[in-house]
């Protein structure tokens, strides 16, 4: 049916102003903190004789090409016969933004820095965040390097950490990397081989990874954006590049070396005031609840026997072992989704514990000191039980509570935000599409069911629609009974749904009383399910 919807859609900046007011997300910064970054921009403190002077050496940054507020750089030098060198520098934030100061304490009110599609709210002023502490390309900056050997199996046989001046070669894109690596490469800038050393060793860390255990999941992610006159919110599915991942390697092995040494230097000293990440494994009733439901939906397939999951099989190999090309994507998908959603989410804890995820016996977060105010935090720790100056006096006990509290909770905030944005992203979509004469379909994979909803992740928009059992039984005519991986017809002469089954939504109506769209859901003949 066609819809007038020119009134209904909200602005993506109304939005985005609103749920930032709704979760308390303060946009601006305080005189007293925007009056400590012109004392610190007179006073950058870079030409300090105390630091390191790894100024000569070809460090990059690799992020997004949008990304201003760059935390982390690299170097990776071949070391020794078949080993690797690798110095990752982060952005010293702790040297500028100090316990007491309205820096510090404005980063402790936010806890992180939050991103939307059309802005972000920094955690530090943007002069600070975007300028002095980005470890922005060709200009000298203040980081904290670890420096790391790792051996050809991807175990670190040494680490140290420096406080030093860099800088960097380069600004790249994960995008700009790849088709480099990809376009068979010749090394000629000065830090070319030490994108190939990347390559090279972020596969082998990639690799020691799965063999202790970690999940190796397909990640879609969906990017939303703000397209058009006048502005309106925009979804599609993006993939991540592999240099993500290399990258994503490096960074997860400088956070667990920096954890060991925290641990290490906290058993001789008592007033090192750790903070960990701890991720516990799955509850057992949920790895039970998730064997049934992988029996089950073996059980449904043509051939059961590579579904399932075996009694002595850790979920790591079982992921692995799950049949590949293009005719199984969509039941390999589905059946990874229930694997998440047995998982138990991390926190921040003062004690060390294990990292589920990652097969961690400790984890701590170092490697997001300019976004999240833990990092800060446990650079400042580990400078000073390595001997570094110590900004304070006295306990920084009362402190930790409060940057565990707020790491917590921020990422919570984030989340939230996440969800409006998706939502109101998905309205505009879906509201557009009520308005033409014949709204499109769009192809998607069911992912599960949870009691009176069926999920159907979208392979355009890379989001999941819930749709709900009273819906696809007024659809039909016909009442269906629910399991975790079935919607079943009680009428003979209609459809079944299964998990990892194809099929396609067209959005016919919203439900203003419900707040919730209403879609024709059909059966796709395809054989990618």
């Amino acid at each position: 049916m066609a819809m007038d919807n020119n009134t209904l859609i909200p602005s993506p900046t109304d939005v985005v102003a609103e749920a930032l007011q709704s979760l308390e997300i303060d946009t601006t910064h305080s005189p007293e903190s925007i009056a400590e970054t012109q004392h610190w921009l007179s006073n950058p403190g870079i030409d300090d004789p105390s630091l390191t002077d790894y100024t000569q050496l070809a460090f990059v940054t690799i992020d997004n090409p949008d990304s201003r507020d760059l935390d982390q750089a690299l170097l990776i030098e071949r070391h020794e016969a078949a080993g690797y060198r690798v110095r990752y520098a982060l952005a010293d934030a702790a040297y500028y933004v100090r316990a007491g100061s309205a820096l510090f304490d404005e980063a402790l009110a936010r806890g992180t820095t939050y991103y939307t599609p059309i802005l972000a709210v920094p955690m530090l002023p943007v002069e600070l965040s975007e300028g002095l502490v980005s470890l922005n390309p060709l200009v000298d900056r203040r980081a904290l390097v670890f420096d790391m050997i790792v051996n050809e199996q991807g175990a670190v046989t040494r680490t140290c950490v420096v406080r030093a001046k860099i800088h960097s070669q380069a600004k790249l894109s994960y995008a700009g990397v790849q088709a480099w690596l990809d376009d068979a490469p010749i090394a000629v800038r000065p830090y070319d081989d030490s994108l190939l050393l990347l390559r090279e060793l972020g596969n082998i860390l990639i690799k020691a990874a799965i063999q202790r255990g970690v999940v190796r999941f397909n990640r879609v992610e969906s990017h939303i954006t703000v397209d058009g006159e006048p502005p309106q919110f925009a979804a599609a599915q993006r993939s991540r590049y592999q240099t993500e991942r290399y990258n994503e390697q490096i960074s997860l092995m400088c956070n667990m070396q920096g954890a060991e040494m925290l641990l290490a230097m906290s058993g001789v000293n008592d007033a090192i005031q750790t903070v960990f990440r701890v991720h516990d494994a799955p509850l057992r009733k949920s790895l039970s609840e998730l064997r049934d439901t992988l029996d089950s939906f073996a059980e449904l397939q043509p051939n059961p026997v590579p579904w399932r999951w075996l009694p002595d099989q850790s979920l790591a190999d079982y992921v692995e072992s799950l049949p590949t090309g293009e005719q199984h994507a969509r039941r390999v998908m589905a059946v990874q989704r229930q694997i998440m959603q047995a998982q138990r989410a991390s926190v921040f804890t003062p004690e060390a514990g294990e990292h589920h995820a990652l097969r961690a016996a400790s984890y701590a977060r170092f490697s997001s000191p300019m976004r999240e105010v833990v990092g800060i935090f446990t650079h400042k720790e580990l400078l000073e039980a390595l001997g570094g100056h110590s900004f304070e006096d006295g306990s920084d006990e009362t402190l930790r509570e409060q940057v565990i509290q707020v790491a917590n909770s921020s990422r919570q905030r984030q989340r939230k935000l996440e969800k409006v944005i998706e939502f109101a992203a998905l309205f505009s979509v879906f509201s557009r599409e009520l308005a033409l004469p014949e709204p499109p379909l769009h192809s998607g994979t069911i992912m599960g069911m949870r009691g009176d909803r069926l999920y159907v992740a979208l392979d355009d928009l890379a989001v999941d629609v819930k749709l709900y059992k009273d819906d696809l039984q007024e659809q039909f005519n016909s009442a269906y009974t629910m399991t975790d991986i079935e919607a079943i017809p009680e009428t003979s002469n209609q459809p079944a749904w299964q998990m990892a089954q194809a099929v396609g939504l067209t959005v016919m109506d919203y439900d203003k009383e419900r707040k919730r769209f209403l879609f024709k859901l059909a059966p796709l003949d395809m054989h990618s399910a």
